[in-house]
């Protein structure tokens, strides 16, 4: 039986991942590689055994929201349906998810009435407008925009109204210097890297010895870090044990998170395949390249493209994880994201 488990991290200091340019979202990919070298530093072989051969699915880190009840909202970004005009600014947003969900619903329903979903607009009171072009029988979800954050109606805007912000993520810069042994002069150089305005939340996916390895790594792997930049603080991250969910978050997690015939938005990055129809499939491209390993042991990635997070793909047939042995074997590369699919 699969299960599904929802952390809530808080980066004390900030993150640099990536290669030159630091990323804004941590993807699952990296989260997978860093339990699994966590697994192998505690002699956990079992647990590290499961994780190299795809036992655990992950999401990337996503920004979440305070409410006024106490429960966290869940985000993610904006699905990558087809827009009209520019779209920086549709990409820039984040949707609760129920919003997504019923965005989810709609490409399904566009779908099978024969036509294309599109963002043909943010409109004066804020309200982001999705049509069905070309089809029929699909009834649009009445979205609207608070702040950077998309919402779903009254209730659900109305929970999010008061803490919504424009911007969950900051560039940071921090000047370091030095010593050089011989002249004694201090060289200075800055390190640049990603902060984050809200918590994140994490979630995992798999049976209950799966998680029970991921949740005991990932105790371990906050007092490490994740990402470069660790021997100077960056990326360590504490648990926030008593923040929970909001109750519909949880539900839409439990009963649609996984791999299903149809229509999937993905909450980490993943390659196409024989499995995807790219016909009726909605993403944006991103790559993955550059250097990995320690500063003494690097060794280069594969140049792989890949579907980034907010990709809304039909799946033909459910797919395999996909993994890359690399260094020679001492290394690997999984890409095993939490989908959210349409019933």
């Amino acid at each position: 039986m699969s299960l599904t488990k929802v952390s809530i991290l808080l980066f004390e200091k900030g993150y640099h991942v990536g290669w030159r340019e630091p990323r804004k979202i941590i993807d699952h990919a990296t989260v997978l590689r860093a339990l699994i070298y966590i697994a192998h530093l505690s002699s956990s072989k079992k647990c590290a055994r499961l994780l190299e051969n795809g036992g655990l699915f992950a999401s990337a880190l996503l920004p979440v929201l305070k409410t006024d009840s106490g429960c966290l909202k869940l985000l993610s970004p904006f699905p990558h349906i087809p827009c009209i005009g520019k779209a920086t600014r549709i990409r820039s947003l984040y949707t609760t998810l129920s919003a997504l969900f019923n965005i989810l619903q709609f490409v399904l329903e566009c779908h099978n009435g024969g036509g294309v979903p599109m963002v043909i607009g943010i409109d004066e009171e804020a309200e982001i407008m999705v049509s069905c072009i070309s089809g029929k029988g699909a009834k649009a979800p009445k979205l609207k925009v608070v702040k950077s954050v998309v919402c779903l109606g009254n209730v659900d805007c109305n929970t999010v109204l008061n803490y919504a912000i424009s911007e969950f993520f900051d560039r940071i810069s921090e000047h370091r210097n030095r010593i050089d042994r011989i002249s004694g002069a201090a060289d200075v150089f800055m390190l640049h890297g990603i902060n984050t305005q809200t918590p994140l939340w994490l979630a995992f996916s798999g049976d209950s010895e799966a998680i029970e390895c991921a949740e005991t790594i990932l105790e371990m792997l906050q007092h490490f870090g994740i990402g470069g930049f660790r021997s100077r603080g960056w990326g360590r991250f504490r648990q926030i044990t008593d923040a929970k969910p909001c109750s519909e978050d949880e539900n839409i997690l439990k009963s649609y998170s996984g791999w299903s015939i149809g229509y999937n938005y993905l909450l980490g990055i993943m390659p196409s395949g024989e499995w995807l129809d790219p016909r009726y499939s909605y993403a944006s491209r991103a790559m993955v390249m550059g250097l990995a390993g320690s500063s003494n042991n690097e060794y280069s990635l594969p140049v792989i493209g890949v579907m980034d997070i907010g990709a809304v793909i039909y799946v033909k047939k459910v797919p395999q994880p996909y993994i890359i042995n690399l260094d020679n074997g001492k290394s690997v590369y999984i890409f095993n994201p939490v989908t959210i699919h349409a019933t």
